[in-house]
């Protein structure tokens, strides 16, 4: 409404009269009396008159549409139409020629007992009223067309609108008339598919000559559309099956391919979908589903396809492959709607135990390195643990395995999945756990403790520092260290503080899981 003002540049219409507030307060009168202006002394309605009329209507049919009260609309519709009629300003026509094609199909979509052939005069009235929208017009009729069925009506509604002509307006319009004009080949491809599917069993499709027919309308047509600069997805699609079904595969796999790397055409993800999905059905070599989806990673790190990316990457067996299939994984995580999917975790958790396997740990390192304040945000808040442990446990058992590749200590969120580990499991069966992890360090420290073990180190070897915790007969908690350099004569050399270090983080981290196990 704001936008009819500014196209007349009316400024007095925009103050409302003492008489147009009052008359707001009132009840809803008739739909007839809205329309009742002062005309000029000629008798005929002025531009501001008309202008308060019709903002006055467009106002009613707001508040009943939003009340859901279609009958009341349509009747409102039906004098907004009237007062549009009766004032001759081109203007005020040009501009609100869309406000009534998109109102009154809203309301008779709506509208209770409208039969099709409501909809087809209508679409007609529109036509001959929004000569602006004339091809956007046609194009939604043929949609309403094709959605009760009406096939050969749709079709023909396409080639009178792809034919239609009116000086300068049909010249602004062409944009709108190539998208008419795909359709007219996507619509020969619904017709072939359906006479493709009807055909019958004795007579095989492919042999079927009216089949072959549409089906070079349809090619003629649909080559033409996309091999211009643009995004024709569907019709992209539809002509690549049907060269499929008439297995000329090399022209399809030309086609995708200047969809996809043509410069000329807009960045287009679906494109290299498209041709990984076509050359996937076609077995194609690992190495071309490789490269196609590593430019579809760096167009789109969320999509779902990015799972088989890594997948692929695995089975390369190369260590680059790996790194990067960690990479990628761990982008696809860091998206809002990837957080709580286990599949993106499970392959998370593959790619980290094959990179231990192979001792490329540094790699994961450095990732974590890059993304740790982000992912313990993210990922590892203590509320999360908790909804995770309420929602899903399964998911917080991988995330803390992850953590644990990463050798970070959270321990929080450990607590949280130690808990619930424990309560999923019978005591018994916890208690003899205990004792058999007891019974194993027990064991290990007295062969550390005695001579003839300690004497097995010949010559100049180094072993790494042994940890072991065992229970001594009062019950007390004792760390054990052995392995240490040793000479011929046995005498001490200069100790790795490294391993050693890294030996009484080890023994303390077993005290305090031994300590929460207790507690």
């Amino acid at each position: 409404m704001d936008d009819i003002e500014t196209e007349l540049n009316i400024a007095a219409a925009a103050a409302v009269s003492q008489e147009d507030a009052s008359r707001d307060l009132e009840p809803i009168k008739q739909a007839l009396l809205i329309h009742q202006s002062h005309p000029d002394p000629r008798g005929l309605l002025t531009a501001v008159g008309a202008l308060k009329s019709t903002r006055k209507c467009l106002h009613l049919i707001r508040e009943a549409m939003l009340r859901h009260d279609w009958p009341e609309a349509a009747s409102y519709y039906s004098c907004y139409i009237q007062s549009l009629e009766s004032v001759a300003v081109p203007e005020l026509h040009a501009v609100v020629s869309e406000i009534t094609w998109r109102l009154g199909i809203e309301i008779l979509h709506h509208v209770p007992n409208s039969s099709p052939d409501d909809f087809n005069a209508f679409y007609e009235q529109l036509k001959n009223f929004g000569v602006r929208h004339y091809s956007k017009i046609c194009l939604e009729h043929c949609f309403h067309l094709l959605l009760n069925k009406q096939m050969d009506e749709a079709k023909r509604q396409l080639f009178i609108a792809d034919s239609w002509r009116y000086g300068k307006q049909s010249i602004a319009q062409a944009l709108i008339k190539k998208l008419i004009r795909a359709y007219c080949g996507y619509l020969d491809y619904l017709i072939w598919c359906e006479k493709k599917h009807s055909a019958s069993e004795s007579e095989e499709a492919c042999s079927n000559r009216e089949i072959h027919s549409y089906f070079r309308q349809a090619s003629v047509t649909l080559k033409e559309i996309i091999s211009q600069p643009g995004v024709w997805d569907p019709f992209v699609l539809s002509y690549i099956h049907m060269l499929e079904f008439y297995e000329d595969e090399e022209t399809a796999l030309q086609v995708l391919e200047n969809n996809a790397y043509n410069k000329e055409f807009p960045l287009n993800p679906n494109a290299h979908v498209y041709l990984y999905q076509f050359l996937k059905r076609h077995q194609a070599p690992q190495t071309k589903l490789i490269s196609s989806l590593r430019i579809l990673h760096s167009l789109v790190p969320s999509h779902e396809l990015m799972l088989e990316l890594c997948s692929l990457l695995l089975h390369t067996k190369q260590k680059n492959d790996r790194e990067e299939a960690l990479t990628v994984s761990m982008d696809l995580l860091e998206f809002s709607s990837w957080k709580c999917d286990m599949k993106a975790w499970k392959c998370l958790r593959k790619i980290m135990k094959e990179l231990k396997n192979k001792n490329c740990m540094d790699a994961v390192k450095k990732e974590w390195d890059v993304r740790r304040s982000l992912w313990l945000s993210l990922h590892y808040r203590s509320y999360i643990g908790r909804k995770d442990a309420r929602e899903n446990v399964q998911l917080l058992m991988i995330k803390r395995d992850v953590l644990r590749f990463m050798d970070e200590n959270n321990r929080e969120y450990f607590r949280i999945a130690l808990k619930i580990e424990r309560e999923g499991k019978p005591k018994k069966k916890r208690l003899r756990e205990r004792k058999e992890r007891m019974g194993q360090g027990k064991e290990d420290s007295q062969r550390l403790r005695s001579p003839s073990d300690r004497c097995e180190l010949k010559d100049w070897k180094c072993s790494e520092l042994t940890v072991g915790l065992y229970c001594d007969q009062q019950g007390a908690q004792t760390l054990c260290f052995s392995s240490l350099m040793l000479s011929r004569n046995h005498s001490l050399m200069n100790i790795s503080y490294s391993i050693l270090y890294k030996s009484f983080s080890a023994a303390f981290e077993m005290l305090q899981v031994d300590f929460l196990l207790s507690s």
